[in-house]
């Protein structure tokens, strides 16, 4: 599953654009409520943190506390109110994050190790974040229960992997667009979600198969970042050394 995770969630999403973008569900599919939405959430992740067998030992327990720190800063700003829980993936090679429904967030220590403040940790939180602000994930489940013929009292029948997928165009604009602002609402500083998103620029010039379509797609990225930042006129304060345990 982690092959999957490697083309999937923020970093390989930014440099490879809509690829693996999935549609938004039908309007005949039914509502679900946000408890049935958590606890699927809450099967989900259990189901893949089995899957990879991911263990807790008492470094990474110290890691998911801080992520969780630094979330819960964010959640107390969101839009929606959801018991978001901030996991930690050990696999280096997971150079990226991604969300389920209910508010669970996979961060992995490959992208954790591209940090150099806690403002990049902050704009990554968000980014994910919105995907569940923004009811992506959510609507994403109704899809898949529709189309799989599940219900909520099934729903322990679905797996991870139809949420690694990117949500579009669009709707990745629109988290990076609320990530941001989420998280300068917090505190913390938009210029370390640029750094990060031009770090991304020179990783992708330096990958023979990036594309000039991936490319472009992080420098408009960053171009709507500053648009934010002039248009909401968001502070920007020092950003904040990484607290790692």
């Amino acid at each position: 599953m982690r092959t999957l995770l490697t083309v999937s969630g923020f970093l390989i999403l930014l440099l490879c654009g809509n690829a693996l973008a999935q549609s938004d569900p039908p309007a005949s599919v039914p509502r679900i409520t946000d408890a049935d939405e958590v606890r699927a959430g809450h099967l989900l992740a259990s189901d893949f943190m089995k899957h990879e067998g991911m263990a807790d030992t008492p470094q990474t327990l110290k890691i998911e506390q801080y992520l969780q720190t630094v979330g819960d800063r964010l959640a107390a700003h969101a839009a929606r109110k959801l018991p978001y829980r901030f996991h930690f993936d050990p696999d280096p090679s997971f150079k990226s994050a991604f969300a389920l429904p209910g508010g669970e967030i996979f961060v992995g220590a490959g992208i954790l190790a591209m940090f150099d403040t806690e403002d990049q940790l902050a704009a990554v939180l968000g980014h994910e974040m919105q995907h569940d602000i923004l009811n992506q994930c959510r609507d994403r489940l109704e899809k898949e229960l529709a189309g799989r013929q599940l219900t909520v009292e099934t729903v322990d029948r679905l797996t991870v992997d139809p949420f690694l997928p990117g949500y579009g165009h669009e709707n990745e604009f629109k988290a990076d667009w609320e990530g941001v602002k989420l998280a300068a609402q917090s505190g913390y500083s938009p210029e370390g979600a640029i750094r990060l998103l031009n770090m991304f620029v020179i990783m992708g010039q330096q990958m023979t198969h990036t594309s000039s379509e991936a490319e472009q797609n992080l420098k408009d990225r960053i171009a709507q970042i500053q648009r934010l930042i002039d248009t909401e006129k968001l502070a920007r304060p020092a950003e904040r050394a990484l607290a790692w345990p």
